[in-house]
């Protein structure tokens, strides 16, 4: 499909397109570990046969010690090596990670380019995987070889080449084949990644069909699919009428959203607060950390939108998006503001107590009780909505309740945060006390 049918991709979410940058920006500011390299990196794909015979010209080329995304192709496929490093008469091989941690998914990678560099002949001295150190602390300018660190992995991708040959030789079939192959969805759509045709695959299933569901776990749903209970009333007789699987089926085909009252209304404010105030931070860790004294991924307060319940609450906008070192200037500012109101209410997959708390933002655990998360309560409630199954979001849960409201992504806004231009850090402040606006109108929704 990537090869022969590009066009049926689905549009590159904007967080997928941030985790790209990220690992560019990574890898970028890794060369300078081996500083003095020639960059290899092709224009474009019509440019691979030039810069395969270039980076061969190069090998042998006393004058280059050090070459950065190395095309390289061999049995039909095609590498780019992040890093190639002379080493006396060989070459040491070096792919670089943005993550603070190996997985198996970076040491299998590292097995197709050693696969691809060996029957290259290239004549490797070893093969290291570069990742974050996250132990570093900055002290100024950036310290690269304190920055990352290298791991070697010679002996484990020279064990993988053969299972590496296999996959090349079945995927090499798939390729040929006149058409793409006749694969059923299933539990590989969304693992270990949601697929790039996911829509195009999809594009069969009825908008109601019980496969949006998720009271049930994806792999006994498709099961049941492609075992004789392919729809939705086939369903339905087999469950018990005030099941939560009956209740999400019952949503989907009356186009509206499920909650469990009993339980939602069992996790409301009790006492009603008398002040209540909405708060959306927006948190930024940089994997390369930005500010002396920080480490990388270190959680920095980028900016945050204060909303009071009612016109006289007031509200209130602050960021350092301009100057990311005054970000410390938040947790004094917060901890005023926050002080004058009974509860604080917010949308997030964390902790917000724990996040405030980490800042000393609360001072003491009695105050943490204040908060009061949406994300978690509507959770525990069981609240659903097909566009749920994509992600449990702001922006999904806003699209079940409010059909007006604009849709949008909480990762642009921190794209435009880090744009470096005047205009988007104006959209990125809208965008952020536009979300405060939805928070406010999904707690009023239910607890009103």
């Amino acid at each position: 499909m990537q090869k022969k049918h590009p066009y049926l991709r689905d549009k590159l979410s904007i967080e997928q397109r941030a985790k790209f940058q990220r690992g560019t920006d990574v890898g970028i500011m890794a060369h300078e570990y081996f500083p003095g390299g020639i960059d290899m990196s092709p224009a474009s794909p019509s440019q691979f046969p030039k810069k395969i015979q270039e980076t061969w010209d190069n090998l042998s080329n006393t004058e280059i010690n050090v070459m950065y995304e190395a095309v390289f192709q061999y049995n039909d496929t095609l590498i780019m090596l992040d890093m190639l490093v002379r080493d006396g008469d060989k070459w040491l091989a070096v792919e670089v990670k943005s993550s603070m941690a190996l997985s198996d998914t970076y040491y299998n990678d590292a097995a197709l380019q050693y696969y691809v560099l060996h029957g290259c002949q290239v004549p490797l001295s070893d093969f290291k995987l570069m990742y974050i150190n996250g132990d570093y602390e900055r002290k100024g300018s950036i310290d690269v070889k304190q920055l990352f660190k290298l791991e070697s992995v010679i002996d484990f991708v020279k064990e993988r080449e053969d299972y590496v040959a296999k996959n090349v030789a079945r995927l090499k079939n798939v390729v040929a084949l006149p058409h793409a192959p006749i694969i059923n969805i299933g539990t590989q759509c969304h693992n270990p990644y949601t697929c790039d045709f996911l829509g195009h695959c999809w594009k069969l299933i009825p908008k109601d069909s019980f496969l949006y569901t998720n009271a049930i776990d994806d792999e006994q749903l498709f099961s049941l699919y492609f075992n004789g209970t392919n729809s939705n009333q086939k369903l339905l007789a087999q469950l018990e009428p005030d099941s939560l699987e009956t209740h999400q089926i019952e949503a989907l085909q009356n186009g509206t959203y499920y909650i469990d009252f009993k339980t939602l209304f069992s996790l409301s404010p009790n006492p009603k607060p008398r002040s209540i105030a909405f708060l959306n931070l927006l948190l930024y860790r940089p994997a390369v950390p930005e500010i002396d004294g920080t480490k990388p991924y270190q959680e920095m307060i980028l900016a945050f939108a204060l909303q009071g319940e009612n016109e006289n609450g007031g509200s209130f906008f602050w960021n350092c998006f301009e100057d990311h070192s005054k970000w410390r200037e938040s947790i004094d500012i917060l901890i005023d503001k926050l002080s004058h109101y009974e509860q604080i209410v917010c949308f997030t997959p964390q902790n917000l107590s724990t996040v405030l708390l980490r800042h000393e933002i609360i001072q003491n655990k009695d105050i943490g009780y204040r908060i009061f998360n949406l994300f978690d309560v509507l959770q525990q409630s069981h609240f659903y909505h097909p566009s749920i199954k994509a992600g449990f979001t702001l922006q999904h849960v806003a699209e079940a309740l409010f059909a007006e409201e604009k849709p949008f992504e909480h990762s642009r806004i921190i794209m435009e945060a880090l744009s470096n231009d005047l205009i988007s850090y104006q959209q990125a402040k809208e965008d952020l006390i536009a979300e405060n606006v939805i928070v406010a109108k999904t707690y009023q929704h239910f607890f009103k």
